[in-house]
């Protein structure tokens, strides 16, 4: 399972850093216009959240009891699958203009990596 969240890891650390170096990259799919720097600390504010994730992640990783660390890991989880994609679905995708195609693709990763969290949290267990 530790390696389930250390690709976790990777894909909030790739984000953060796509965020922070490119965040044109990401802003393409959202009918907003012309970026400007709001926009730009937008998406830096939102990397922070990325390199918070990863820490709370690596601290989860850390701690003894598996009780402990499912906690931590389906909090994650329900943050991916009722916050994220759901309000895209539910609400923000036709707000924001953003295309059909994008949003579903955006919300499925968003569920893929929820529900991949909650097995990591359904198979971790203490030793015998």
């Amino acid at each position: 399972m530790k390696t389930v969240l250390w690709v976790y890891i990777a894909f909030n650390l790739l984000q953060a850093v796509v965020l922070t170096i490119d965040p044109e990259l990401t802003d393409r799919a959202y009918l907003g216009g012309e970026m400007t720097p709001t926009r730009a600390f937008q998406w830096y504010a939102v990397a922070g959240y990325h390199v918070l994730i990863i820490a709370v992640t690596i601290i989860a990783m850390g701690l003894h009891r598996a009780a402990d660390r499912r906690k931590i890991i389906i909090v994650n989880a329900l943050m991916y699958l009722l916050w994220d994609a759901g309000s895209q679905l539910a609400y923000w995708g036709s707000e924001i203009g953003m295309a059909t195609s994008d949003l579903l693709i955006n919300a499925g990763v968003s569920t893929a990596t929820g529900l991949t969290l909650l097995a990591v949290a359904w198979f971790d267990r203490d030793p015998a």
